[in-house]
């Protein structure tokens, strides 16, 4: 290796301070040091990396572009060296969690509730996800786990089904619709619709089941996530078909949930890489969650 992580953090220490006076306080070091390793770096890379000028370093094109490089290594040992101070400051580790983001407005915040109140020591990373970026997330293990609500596949995931849930109608407290026992497709023809974008999986969706039935749709206002839609239909903007989990738990003022009477049925999965074997900590978000989904909704 001619550049060593050592050579790499003069470098770098000159570069930001542009004299050696500067690299050897920054470094804690004695100038006479930071001279002959940046000396033997240049003479090892075989590049000239300074010119001296009046007691300053100026960087050479050479330097700039290394120093670019440089940065990303010693950006990355940061991250190793924070990482193993956690290894030892947080026993008991760290669990990495992604969701759907209609999951993520109540569901997976309650079940996070009931697992930092029974593994308060355990540090968590949450952050809700698009569902096409969902493998990524796991293979690259930026997540432990992914909760969906809609199918993923891919052949380097496990997929576990948790709960079954179906796609509802929310109305406008207001509106005529509000007091319907049930709401047909062919009801909200004629209605002021803010649906999901053809080009996203609930969108695509709801286009085969109107398709299904024999209904078309024209929306007033398409929307990428579930609670875009329904901010608007608390403001009395119109009707909107979303997944029940993205109402749940009164989140929504101004807003009733009025069931489909076709059955546009949607399945929240696990999923998890099957490259990679379980922490102690996930598994037991794992527990927690499927006890709290069983209780509050109908089981798989």
């Amino acid at each position: 290796m001619k550049f060593k992580l050592r050579q790499m953090e003069i470098f770098r220490a000159v570069m930001i301070t542009g004299t050696i006076s500067g690299a050897a306080r920054m470094l804690f070091i004695s100038q006479p040091a930071v001279s002959k390793l940046l000396s033997h770096t240049e003479t090892n890379l075989r590049l000239k990396l300074f010119h001296r000028s009046k007691g300053k370093l100026i960087p050479t094109p050479e330097a700039h572009n290394l120093f670019n490089e440089v940065n990303q290594v010693y950006e990355a040992a940061l991250k190793v060296d924070a990482f193993a101070e956690n290894l030892s400051a947080n026993p008991s580790g760290k669990v990495h969690i992604c969701c759907s983001p209609s999951l993520g407005l109540d569901v997976i915040p309650s079940a996070l509730q009931l697992f930092s109140e029974k593994y308060p020591d355990t540090k968590i990373h949450f952050h809700t996800t698009l569902i096409q970026d969902i493998p990524l997330e796991l293979l690259s293990r930026k997540s432990d786990i992914a909760i969906s609500v809609l199918p993923v596949e891919h052949p380097n995931l496990a997929v576990e089904t948790l709960i079954r849930g179906k796609m509802v109608c929310a109305v406008p407290q207001a509106h005529p619709f509000a007091t319907r026992p049930e709401i047909s497709l062919h009801d909200l023809q004629d209605q002021k619709l803010i649906l999901y974008s053809r080009q996203i999986p609930f969108g695509q969706l709801l286009n085969m089941s109107a398709e299904k039935h024999g209904v078309a749709f024209s929306p007033i206002i398409e929307v990428p996530r579930a609670e875009l839609a329904c901010s608007l239909v608390s403001k009395n903007v119109g009707i909107a078909i979303v997944d029940q989990f993205s109402v749940g738990n009164q989140l929504w003022r101004n807003l009733v949930v009025r069931p489909l009477a076709e059955d546009i049925s949607i399945k929240v999965s696990l999923i998890e890489s099957k490259f990679d074997n379980p922490s102690t900590e996930t598994t037991n978000f794992k527990t927690i969650l499927k006890k709290y989904l069983k209780q509050t909704y109908a089981s798989a």
